[in-house]
C-alpha cells in the first residue's frame, strides 16, 4: 500500500481537524506551527450555533456539516478524555416581528427542527432576557478550541511530528508531485493557515480575506444562568470557570485586530441588550484577531491546480460546526477523489464548457 505523508501547515481547528482526520486514515502527518498566542482559533469565543441569520441557516456547507462536526466532537472527546463541546441551549432574543413566522416555519420543517426548542413570550424566561418580543430556544453549544488544539498538539508532539516555528513558503520545494521541506519529502502540502494565508504566495490566486474582531472574557460577580444569550449583533457564553465570553466585534474586511476601547464599550454595551437584569461584571481578558473569510462567506478547501498542494481556509466566523466536517471532507477528496462538498469553494478552477 502506498504510504502517504502530508507536510500541514498550521494547527489552528482546521490544520489539527484535518490532521486527525489523515491520521485515522493510516496517514502520515508532520505540522508546523507557530503557536502564536493571537491565533484565531485560540481567539474565537467558540460559538456552536447550527442555525444563525434572520433566516435561521444552517453554515454554508449546509445541515450535514453540523451533525456531522457534533458527532465529530463527542467522538474526539472519548478519545482524548476531556470535555471540549460544552452542550448550551442558546436563547435568541426576538429582534424583529418576522423572525417569529420563520421560527414556526423552520420548527415544522427537517432538518432545522431537531435543532430548535420553545419558543418563549416576552418574560417568559424567569424575566432573566431583554426580549420584549419573546425569545426562542436553539440547541447549541461552546467549544472549548485551545483544549482540542492542546490535545492535540500532544498527540502529535507523542508522535516527534510538530513543528513548533515560523513557517516560510521560500522553504518548500516543488515537484509534479512531490513536496520538500527541509530534509523531508511529502506526498503533498496543506495549508490551514487561517488568516496568514493572505500572506502565502502560493495562495495568491485564491479571493481570501480576514475579518477581524474582539472578544472579551468576564467574570462576573454573581453566577450567570446556565445558557447561552444571543441578539442580534452580540451573544454571551458561559465557560466551565465561571467566567463568560462576550462577543464578537466586526471590524472591515482585511484591516488589522486592534484590542481597543471602542470594541470594549461596544461589547459591554450588548448586555443590557441580552439580559434585564445584567450583573455586575469584570473584564479579565480583551482580544482581538482575525477571522479567515472569503467575500462569498463561503469555505474554500481542496487542490491548487498542477500543484501537490491543497488548502482549507475561509471558514469564518461559523468555523465550529463546519470545521470537523469539512476536515474530513478534504481527506476524503486528497485519498479518494471525493468531491469538494455543496456551498463551499474549490481551490480548483471551473472546468471551461
Amino acid at each position: 500500500m502506498e504510504s502517504y505523508h502530508y507536510l500541514i501547515v498550521g494547527q489552528g481547528l482546521a490544520g489539527s481537524l484535518t490532521a486527525l482526520a489523515l491520521l485515522e486514515r493510516g496517514c502520515q502527518v508532520s505540522v508546523v506551527d507557530s503557536a502564536e498566542a493571537d491565533a484565531a482559533s485560540r481567539i474565537t469565543g467558540g460559538l456552536a450555533t447550527p442555525l444563525a441569520g434572520p433566516r435561521l441557516t444552517f453554515p454554508a456547507a449546509g445541515s450535514p456539516s453540523v451533525l456531522f462536526s457534533w458527532q465529530r466532537y463527542q467522538e474526539l472527546e472519548r478519545r482524548f478524555g476531556c470535555r471540549i463541546l460544552h452542550r448550551f441551549t442558546l436563547l435568541h432574543n426576538v429582534c424583529h416581528r418576522d423572525e417569529i413566522p420563520r421560527y414556526r416555519k423552520r420548527k415544522q420543517q427537517e432538518p432545522y427542527a431537531r435543532w430548535l426548542g420553545d419558543f418563549h413570550q416576552p418574560g417568559g424566561c424567569n424575566g432573566i432576557l431583554t426580549d420584549p418580543l419573546g425569545s426562542f430556544e436553539i440547541h447549541g453549544g461552546h467549544l472549548d478550541a485551545p483544549t482540542l488544539l492542546d490535545a492535540t498538539a500532544r498527540l502529535l508532539r507523542e508522535q516527534g511530528s510538530l513543528y513548533r516555528q515560523r513557517f516560510d513558503p521560500a522553504e518548500l520545494e516543488i515537484d509534479t508531485d512531490r513536496v520538500r521541506w527541509g530534509e523531508q519529502s511529502f506526498t503533498a502540502a496543506i495549508f490551514c493557515e487561517g488568516p496568514n494565508a493572505r500572506h502565502n504566495p502560493f495562495l495568491a490566486e485564491l479571493d481570501l480575506t480576514t475579518i477581524p474582531g474582539e472578544v472579551l472574557t468576564l467574570a462576573p460577580e454573581e453566577p450567570l444562568p446556565p445558557y447561552i444569550f444571543h441578539a442580534a449583533g452580540g451573544w454571551m457564553a458561559p465557560l466551565p470557570n465561571g467566567e463568560a465570553k462576550l462577543g464578537a466585534t466586526y471590524g472591515q474586511t482585511d484591516t488589522p485586530a486592534i484590542v481597543s476601547n471602542t470594541g470594549r464599550q461596544t461589547l459591554l454595551a450588548q448586555l443590557p441588550r441580552l439580559l434585564a437584569r445584567p450583573p455586575a461584571v469584570r473584564v479579565s481578558d480583551h482580544r482581538a484577531g482575525l477571522r479567515p473569510a472569503t467575500p462569498s462567506k463561503k469555505p474554500i478547501l481542496g487542490r491548487l491546480p498542477g500543484k501537490p498542494l491543497a488548502l482549507l481556509n475561509g471558514l469564518g466566523s461559523r468555523a465550529v460546526l463546519q470545521a470537523p466536517y469539512l476536515a474530513d471532507a478534504l481527506a476524503e477528496h486528497l485519498l479518494n477523489g471525493a468531491p469538494i462538498p455543496q456551498g463551499c469553494l474549490s481551490a480548483q478552477p471551473p472546468e471551461p464548457h
